[in-house]
C-alpha cells in the first residue's frame, strides 16, 4: 500500500511548492522541462491543464517557474482526493472530543497546539475553533509521533473493555478494582500520589483524569447501596 499523504505534508508541499520549482530549474533545466511533460499528462483531470499549454512556456523561465508550481498544486490535489477516495474519509476533531480521547483538559489540548505538539496545525485565533484531522501526527512528549486516530481507536478499545468487564461485575466492585490498579501503579492512594504534585507529564495527566472519575464513581456507588 502506498505511504499515506498526511495533511500536514499536503499543508507542507503546497508552501513549499514554489520553492520545490525553483530548486528543480537550478540543478537542470532540460530536465525540468522532461518532468513537467511527464506530470502534465501522467495526474488526474489534467485535460484543462494540457490544453492550455504549449511549448512556448519553455522560453521564459519565470512563467515557467509559475505554469510548474501551479501543475505541482494540481497534482498535490489530485493526489490527496485519490488519498481519501481509496482509504477511509478521515473524520476531523473539535478540541472538545480530543479532550476526551486524550484523557486530558481541553486547556491541555491548546497548550499541545501552542507547542506544536500536533504536527502541521496551528492554534486557531479568536473566536475560531480547531478541528483536527484524524491523520494528523499526535507528537508525545518522549517525542514519538502516532495518529490522531490511532489514539481514537485506542480509546474506543479501552472503552470497549471496561464495558464488557463491567457487564461482568457491579460497579462497585468495577470502580474499586480499577481504582486498586491506580493504587498499584503510583504505589499510593490519588491524594498522596498524583493529586498532591503540581506538575504531571501527559501520562501522569491522563491518570488523573481517568481515576479521580473513578473515584468520583466509587463515592456514588458507596452512597446508592447504603440507600
Amino acid at each position: 500500500m502506498l505511504m499515506p499523504i498526511t495533511y500536514a505534508e499536503k499543508n507542507l508541499f503546497s508552501k513549499n511548492a514554489q520553492e520545490i520549482v525553483v530548486e528543480l530549474l537550478d540543478r537542470s533545466y532540460d530536465n525540468s522541462v522532461l518532468l513537467f511533460k511527464v506530470l502534465a499528462h501522467s495526474v488526474q483531470n489534467n485535460a484543462t491543464l494540457v490544453q492550455s499549454l504549449d511549448e512556448s512556456i519553455f522560453e521564459n523561465t519565470e512563467v515557467f517557474k509559475e505554469q510548474f508550481s501551479n501543475l505541482l498544486q494540481h497534482a498535490l490535489t489530485q493526489a490527496y482526493t485519490h488519498k481519501q477516495v481509496m482509504t477511509e474519509s478521515t473524520k476531523d476533531y473539535s478540541v472538545k472530543e480530543l479532550s476526551k480521547y486524550f484523557g486530558v483538559s481541553v486547556v491541555s489540548i491548546h497548550n499541545w497546539l501552542d507547542q506544536g505538539r500536533f504536527e502541521g496545525i496551528e492554534r486557531a485565533g479568536d473566536h475560531k475553533h480547531n478541528r483536527i484531522s484524524g491523520d494528523t501526527l499526535y507528537i508525545t512528549a518522549a517525542g514519538k509521533k502516532i495518529r490522531v486516530d490511532e489514539v481514537v481507536k485506542m480509546w474506543e478499545q479501552q472503552e470497549l473493555e471496561h464495558e464488557q468487564q463491567h457487564q461482568q461485575e457491579d460497579n462497585l466492585s468495577y470502580y474499586t478494582r480499577q481504582i486498586a490498579m491506580y493504587e498499584h501503579k503510583y504505589n499510593g492512594e490519588y491524594e498522596a500520589t498524583l493529586g498532591a504534585k503540581n506538575e504531571l507529564t501527559p501520562e501522569e495527566e491522563t491518570d488523573a483524569q481517568v481515576w479521580k472519575h473513578l473515584l468520583r464513581r466509587q463515592t456514588l456507588e458507596f452512597r446508592n447501596t447504603k440507600e
